[in-house]
């Protein structure tokens, strides 16, 4: 009877963390690009997509019939190297990483202390905030980070691809 009272409080205190949407702790299993990141999690594999952001790499696949949009891209990478392997840099394979699974394939990726990995792209131009994006919880610190890289003139802000590229998406 004992053990059944265990197990019965175990799986109570498991469905309470589920439904509190805590981080899972995940293995980073490998880095394809700032767009895609591979974990496992208790023998499952995961590919993780930055949450709530559209990055340069999204930006230059779902601009296939703007060749100029795809130039401008082609040339940010060209001036600084780095940036394209940015998520690369940052993070490390087989490290264990806070990630908390969102909709479509997209993660919440706690990839330095508190900053998620979708802010620290922003602040680096690599990113913008989707359109009609409004998750409360991370709609204020994207924003900031997104000023932030737009002020500073960083990745996409300093060759203007958000007018080339994006502006029809924000109509």
């Amino acid at each position: 009877m004992l053990k059944k009272t265990k197990i019965f409080i175990t799986l109570i205190l498991l469905s309470l963390s589920l439904n509190a949407k805590e981080p899972l702790l995940g293995i980073l299993t490998s880095v394809n690009s700032n767009e895609i990141q591979s974990f496992n999690i208790s023998k499952c594999d995961l590919t993780c997509r930055p949450y709530g952001v559209l990055t340069l790499e999204r930006l230059y696949e779902i601009s296939e019939d703007n060749s100029v949009c795809r130039e401008k891209i082609r040339s940010i990478y060209a001036k600084d190297p780095n940036l394209k392997h940015f998520a690369q840099r940052l993070l490390e394979v087989q490290q264990r990483y806070h990630i908390r699974p969102k909709e479509k394939g997209e993660c919440v990726l706690y990839a330095k202390g508190q900053l998620t990995l979708s802010e620290l792209l922003l602040a680096k131009g690599l990113a913008l905030v989707k359109p009609l994006f409004d998750d409360k919880e991370f709609r204020d610190d994207f924003s900031v980070a997104e000023r932030r890289a737009r002020l500073d003139k960083r990745g996409l802000w300093m060759e203007e691809i958000f007018e080339i590229c994006a502006a029809k998406l924000y109509e």
